[in-house]
């Protein structure tokens, strides 16, 4: 059941990243909400601007990663937060695949950077495909916590 997400986020992804190319000046920060502010970059590395240039191999890590997931869920019952964050992880690597294969870079738009907003305050900008990425690797993380060693 988990897998609508993917679906479901991938749209939102571009419907978010489709209006922020067409409403928002690159590099100029827009407040949003407190502690969070629209800035437009367009992003040829990895989340969080790591690697930049390297979208070409990215493009591949991206797609493999995302549709390997897809598959592994498709052949295997797992628990329901386990679903939940591979779901998240398949939409947001896919997202970006999009970008990068339609663009040539990823589409980055939300903006934390002089907000006040403690050790985030300085943070890269990053999209909804990012976030369903971090968010899903904290949910698999999530059991391991409470195991006993």
């Amino acid at each position: 059941m988990p897998l609508i997400l993917v679906p479901l986020l991938l749209c939102l992804d571009q419907a978010v990243k489709i209006w922020a190319v067409a409403h928002l000046a690159p590099g100029v920060p827009h407040p949003f909400i407190p502690l969070l502010n629209l800035t437009l970059i367009y992003n040829t590395g990895a989340a969080f601007g790591l690697f930049p240039g390297g979208a070409r191999i990215l493009v591949v890590v991206s797609v493999v990663v995302g549709f390997g997931i897809l598959y592994y869920l498709s052949r295997h019952r797992l628990p329901l937060l386990q679903q939940v964050a591979f779901s998240l992880i398949a939409a947001g690597a896919l997202g970006n695949a999009i970008d990068r294969i339609g663009r040539g870079s990823v589409v980055d738009y939300l903006d934390t950077t002089g907000t006040g907003w403690g050790p985030f305050d300085n943070f890269p900008i990053f999209n909804l495909a990012d976030a369903c990425v971090v968010v899903g690797v904290i949910l698999l993380l999530l059991p391991i916590r409470r195991r006993k060693w």
